[in-house]
């Protein structure tokens, strides 16, 4: 009996990895034009708004920026949802669903988790929103609100511009394969920090339900084909119906943090001159960022806050902005930079951002902001920290409360911080700066 399990075991093994990676691959790659194209249709729709009102109106970038891109933020996972539920359902409905979460079982149990838990946890690689949305498939209460609580340490597509970005700023040019083993680094130490995470978690909530695993598992069976597509409609719609309206609502009060109150800078002619029409639209753009409420916090709030940790008031309105989609990071560091290329040139503007940020200086002007050890602390805060308005609604449509998401924020940003400030004053005292 021994054998014949361990020769099933060592079948089943490649197997199940192979259909994870395929169902992440999908999620990551395939989704990815189809995201491509709504993002496109929505920055088209956009501009076409923006072109027929009148130019620099607080009405015309709450239209553009605050209502058609949040209403894009929502539309754009859909494509990630859409694919991640018609693959679930494929898999649930020909049997091999239940035999992967028992195979899986086993180790993560000693987590506090169950077998159930993989796939969403795979699927917050590529994104947050469909793996919390996966994690319905856990029947156990505790056991799916731990895998939800989780999740966003996984280190989503959406961070991968920000840890390509600040990797290119640590890394030398010439040593490529030193930044592909510290991304890879970062992958692997988000799903063991997420396991430690929810062995943690479950040693304090405990529970009167019974945490069991046993299920009847199904004969193999071909698919019914409209059945699955019907459910991933109605998830979709859920999604749409019930989490849009939030991530609109956090959108347009970020919107409006980050563009009044100085919504018609007047820049002099001496940072004008020599610049072309779109270069003067993005050093416009940036002295209203300077200027607006999200900076009067980041200059009086969160500065003496990220003081320690080497940063300065323009990394905390980076940071801000960033709650509406971590990726933003990046645009948000150019604008409060002035970087003035376009990432439409994306070698210009790469090399225009590296140049800018080791030339920025600290607040007193006597050091350099963008240290090695700053910088590295800032990835392994971007790896903790609660970092998206997106997630944060679907976390809480799919808890029922605030709870849930309130905690992730509060707990993720004070380990992010944490962890950081180690980071950073442990290098210092190795004699990295």
């Amino acid at each position: 009996t021994t054998e014949i399990y361990t020769l099933s075991l060592h079948d089943a093994l490649p197997i199940f990895f192979i259909s994870m990676g395929i169902i992440f691959t999908s999620i990551f790659w395939i989704a990815q034009p189809l995201m491509d194209l709504i993002d496109a249709g929505f920055s088209n729709l956009s501009s076409l708004v923006s072109d027929s009102l009148p130019p620099d109106t607080w009405y015309s970038s709450l239209i553009t920026n605050g209502m058609i891109n949040g209403f894009g933020s929502v539309m754009i996972f859909v494509p990630q949802i859409v694919i991640l539920f018609i693959l679930l359902g494929l898999l649930e409905d020909t049997g091999y669903l239940a035999r992967a979460a028992m195979l899986i079982d086993k180790p993560l149990s000693k987590f506090g988790l169950n077998g159930r838990s993989f796939i969403p946890m795979l699927s917050g690689y590529a994104c947050a929103i469909p793996a919390m949305m996966a994690a319905r498939t856990i029947s156990n209460r505790r056991e799916r609100f731990l895998t939800i609580m989780i999740i966003p340490l996984m280190s989503c597509s959406a961070r991968l511009p920000v840890y390509a970005m600040l990797l290119a700023f640590v890394v030398p040019p010439d040593k490529p394969w030193v930044a592909g083993l510290g991304l890879g680094a970062l992958y692997l130490f988000s799903i063991i920090a997420g396991a430690v995470t929810a062995g943690i978690i479950s040693k304090f909530k405990k529970t009167e339900e019974k945490s069991t695993f046993m299920l009847e598992l199904p004969p193999y069976r071909a698919p019914v084909f409209r059945h699955v597509f019907k459910n991933t409609y109605y998830k979709a719609l859920v999604y749409v119906k019930q989490a849009g309206p939030i991530i609109i609502v956090f959108s347009l009060v970020l919107w409006a943090l980050t563009y009044f109150p100085n919504v018609d800078p007047v820049l002099p002619e001496s940072r004008t001159s020599g610049l072309d029409e779109d270069q003067v639209s993005m050093l416009i753009e940036s002295e209203r960022l300077n200027t607006s409420f999200a900076a009067t916090v980041g200059k009086y709030v969160f500065e003496p806050v990220l003081a320690p940790l080497g940063w300065d008031w323009r990394i905390g309105v980076s940071l801000i902005s960033a709650f509406a989609a971590r990726e933003i990071f990046v645009s948000a560091m150019a604008i409060t930079f002035n970087i003035t290329e376009s990432e439409d040139d994306e070698d210009n503007f790469r090399h225009s951002i590296l140049t800018s940020m080791r030339e920025a200086r600290s607040p007193d002007g006597t050091k350099p902001l963008f240290t090695t050890a700053s910088t590295i602390a800032l990835i392994i805060y971007f790896m903790f920290a609660m970092q998206c308005l997106s997630t944060v609604a679907v976390a809480r449509k799919e808890t029922g409360s605030w709870k849930i998401p309130l905690l992730q924020i509060g707990l993720y940003t004070v380990m992010a911080y944490v962890l950081a400030f180690v980071t950073y004053r442990g290098l210092n005292l190795l004699g990295i700066q």
